[in-house]
């Protein structure tokens, strides 16, 4: 019976452990095609207090959490937060949907950008 209870006490720990999400699993960048992101971020299930990890080279490029009409618009004028230096770790910490950008030049008309939406814990 005790053991019992260790077990499910170490698996309630494990499932509510954060996770960190590398965004595209593989680096930040101009995708091969352009629903690449979103594709990515519908094979994933993310909660609040896991992380999106953006890995990218600075000055190459960049990401910026903007709004929905901004993500839409593929700009970045009044963005939430932005990271201009890489590699970049952002935190999910409310649920709701959140979107980003990288402003680069066109970049996000390519498709570098990707919207998730974060489940309570």
């Amino acid at each position: 019976m005790a053991a019992t209870m260790m077990l499910i006490a170490a698996l309630l720990l494990w499932s509510s452990e954060a996770l960190q999400h590398r965004v595209g699993d593989s680096i930040w960048s101009i995708p091969p095609t352009i629903n690449f992101y979103k594709n990515w971020s519908s094979s994933y299930t993310f909660h609040t207090g896991d992380s999106l990890y953006f890995d990218f080279d600075s000055g190459l490029y960049n990401v910026l959490q903007v709004s929905r009409g901004e993500f839409d618009r593929c700009t970045g004028d009044e963005p939430y937060n932005a990271a201009y230096d890489g590699p970049a770790t952002i935190p999910l910490p409310l649920k709701g949907v959140s979107y980003y950008i990288c402003n680069v030049s066109n970049y996000c008309a390519l498709g570098q950008k990707v919207w998730i939406i974060v489940e309570q814990s």
